[in-house]
């Protein structure tokens, strides 16, 4: 006699009895009639070169935009400090209390830079940073002394400084163009220990024979764009004239102001003086209400102030012989330029 199933429930009820025969009876170890999806890297997964390290004491934190601050301990006990990007990808490696592991510094610097004359003058490397176009080594000389190396995106020296010594002169005639070292203002130094190239300009940092600090701003023709000592007793200690810090704010007769008072009396848009104090060295008040105009095309000169990479100018003002006008240097630091007689650039002060 054949029975029919009539109804709906039994026949989904059949189906489902045969599917499940038929899985209990395939073998464990059969094919996949689909190739299984390729793994996928965990987005917590370590670069390869740090996770080798298999470094003790883990810690892992994530900062804003997925970048991951690593820290740990590798079996020789040295302490390493890592930012690891979103991507995986090594930004920073430093250690403590000892060198960089060498398969850190592999991963992170180009083997043509670590091939360059000047990485032989380091005896330990201790840091290596990664930027866009650029990476920058830190360590020790012989005899301790810190050095710093900085390479770009071609893996070009354009940067070195020796934190106690002098720049050895394989690397300055590495880092300079004949027109630059053969310059006169060049042969003020007495040694240098900084140089760095940024954006055609190069500022070299040193000491003259006295043991003065100097700095120079010097195009690739060997003209100076920017010039100060540090015994000058208008500004303050190095780093104190071309870069940020308390630069010394005075200028030859007293505080020196953006309003135009002050003791120096100083003149403002050729509208005399205004003083709440004594003159100093300021106009008397015999002088005439106008300065005298200045002896050069100030449209033309500040044209190559702004090709030298400042900007914001103010008004330009006469002082003497010389000519002051305020702007911002390429770092974007507000500064007062001083002018001579012909427009040149002779020295430049913070605001």
């Amino acid at each position: 006699m054949t029975v029919r199933l009539t109804t709906s429930a039994a026949i989904l009820a059949l189906i489902a009895g045969l599917g499940g025969t038929a899985l209990a009876q395939a073998p464990a170890d059969a094919p996949a009639t689909q190739a299984a999806p390729a793994a996928q890297a965990s987005p917590d997964a370590l670069p390869e070169a740090l996770a080798a390290l298999d470094l003790q004491g883990l810690e892992i934190e994530t900062r804003r935009g997925g970048f991951r601050e690593v820290e740990g301990r590798t079996a020789d006990d040295v302490k390493i400090e890592a930012t690891v990007g979103p991507r995986g990808e090594l930004f920073e490696a430093e250690a403590e209390d000892g060198a960089l592991p060498q398969s850190l510094i592999e991963a992170m610097l180009p083997e043509a830079a670590r091939q360059h004359e000047a990485m032989a003058l380091f005896t330990r490397i201790d840091e290596v940073k990664r930027r866009p176009e650029q990476v920058e080594v830190k360590g020790d000389a012989q005899g301790g002394d810190e050095i710093k190396a900085r390479f770009d995106g071609r893996n070009a020296l354009v940067g070195f400084e020796a934190d106690d010594g002098a720049i050895p002169d394989t690397v300055i005639a590495a880092l300079l163009p004949p027109a630059v070292r053969d310059s006169q203002i060049l042969s003020q130094f007495d040694r240098l220990d900084e140089i760095q190239l940024r954006r055609g300009v190069f500022m070299v940092e040193g000491e003259d024979s006295a043991g003065e600090d100097m700095r120079a701003a010097v195009d690739a023709e060997g003209r100076v764009m920017r010039f100060g000592r540090a015994d000058d007793d208008r500004r303050g200690p190095r780093g104190d004239d071309m870069r940020g810090g308390p630069r010394g704010h005075e200028m030859r007769g007293g505080e020196h102001r953006r309003d135009g008072h002050g003791p120096r009396g100083e003149w403002r848009e050729g509208k005399g003086p205004g003083g709440d104090g004594p003159r100093g060295d300021g106009p008397g008040r015999g002088m005439p209400d106008r300065a005298a105009a200045p002896a050069f095309d100030p449209v033309a000169v500040q044209q190559r102030l702004a090709d030298a990479g400042y900007g914001q100018f103010g008004f330009l003002r006469a002082d003497g012989p010389r000519s002051l006008i305020e702007a911002t240097n390429p770092q974007g630091e507000a500064v007062t330029l001083e002018l001579d007689p012909t427009g040149e650039l002779v020295r430049e002060t913070a605001r």
